[in-house]
């Protein structure tokens, strides 16, 4: 191999090994800190999904834990607007 061959071979090398590494922090992070099934099951109507560590939301019950009317024929996230905020009367 020539002088330049190897250096390329070694900086691919390099590259697939920082991506080895900071795919391994982010696995790591995501499965043994965070705790994703504590976190999916304090959202209402959560669903769990352990095989694949995927936790559903419905759209529903997080517009309205945020204190908003979710409509599910148009399936719309809306803010409640109150009359005496519109006109001013009280």
């Amino acid at each position: 191999m020539r002088r330049a061959e190897k250096r390329v071979l070694i900086i691919k090398l390099v590259f697939v090994a920082v991506g080895a590494v900071l795919c391994g922090i982010v696995w790591w992070y995501q499965i043994g800190v965070v705790k994703p099934r504590n976190a999916c099951l304090a959202h209402p109507g959560a669903q769990w999904f352990p095989k694949t560590h995927v936790c559903q939301i419905p759209p529903g019950s997080a517009c309205e834990a945020g204190g908003n009317w979710w409509d599910p024929v148009s399936k719309t996230c809306a803010h409640v607007v109150y009359i005496p905020d519109i006109t001013g009367h009280r």
